[in-house]
């Protein structure tokens, strides 16, 4: 998962860490959500659903096989 800061206005209502059920995204400097702990995200994907700037996106790493 990703939030695009640049996306992302201030934000006083942080929509996205109150509906988080890991509870993964607090409210970091400038009043911008950061996610505190990514190996607990279980890409439930409520956060993305609900961002009104979509500034969330869920991006999977590709790992190469030898």
């Amino acid at each position: 998962m990703i939030i695009n800061s640049s996306k992302c206005p201030p934000c006083k209502t942080l929509i996205c860490a109150g509906v988080c059920p890991m509870g993964i995204i607090e409210l970091g400097e400038n009043q911008k959500p950061v996610i505190i702990d990514y190996s607990s995200c279980t890409k439930c994907a409520v956060c993305i659903s609900l961002c009104p700037s979509k500034a969330i996106t869920l991006e999977e790493k590709k790992i190469n096989e030898k």
